[in-house]
């Protein structure tokens, strides 16, 4: 499987001034905006990454191979999923329609059935491309991002990333909460 971002434009669910309040940071205080500009992307995408949620909302592209299938079934491995409507799915390169199970995590099923396409004397394998757009407003991601960044500004001597082993315990189960909520 092989999953990529078509969103360009991002509009990150903390701001800088959320982040500041939360941690007593002098708000009139800009000597740290960009740092902190650049741990919330951080903190959001390792969330996300974390959870498989996607905490604002984007459009992905999926591309599944044969293996990837359980029963014939391929799960999108993010979510929440968005409007139906939104989901596309090819067989080879062909549009294809397809059954769904599921309301956050979703799972297709298309109704085309696997085979090789023949192209001059190479054989093109077999793939399911599917577009969708998944993301929504999570109260809890986003106190998980306060916390996340707090933590990466005090330990920033390291860099800009996220260190599990140094977040805080209630951080890393609120962070658990979101990944077997969905």
């Amino acid at each position: 499987m092989q999953l990529s971002v078509l969103t360009t434009v991002i509009t990150e669910p903390v701001l800088k001034a959320d982040v500041k309040a939360f941690m007593g940071f002098p708000s009139a205080d800009t000597s740290q905006d960009t740092t902190i500009d650049a741990m919330i992307i951080a903190a959001r995408e390792w969330l996300e990454q974390r959870t498989g949620l996607s905490i604002v909302s984007k459009s992905y592209k999926v591309y599944f191979e044969e293996d990837d299938a359980e029963d014939g079934w391929f799960e999108l491995p993010v979510s929440p999923v968005l409007a139906t409507p939104a989901i596309t799915v090819a067989m080879n390169g062909v549009s294809t329609t397809f059954q769904q199970m599921g309301l956050k995590r979703i799972k297709i099923m298309p109704d085309s059935v696997f085979g090789t396409i023949l192209v001059g004397a190479s054989t093109n394998p077999s793939y399911v491309e599917v577009v969708f757009q998944a993301g929504a407003t999570n109260g809890t991601a986003n106190l998980c991002l306060l916390k996340i960044v707090s933590s990466m500004f005090n330990y920033r001597e390291d860099g800009i990333g996220v260190n599990i082993a140094r977040l805080p315990f209630d951080t890393v189960s609120l962070i658990n909460s979101l990944s077997t909520n969905y």
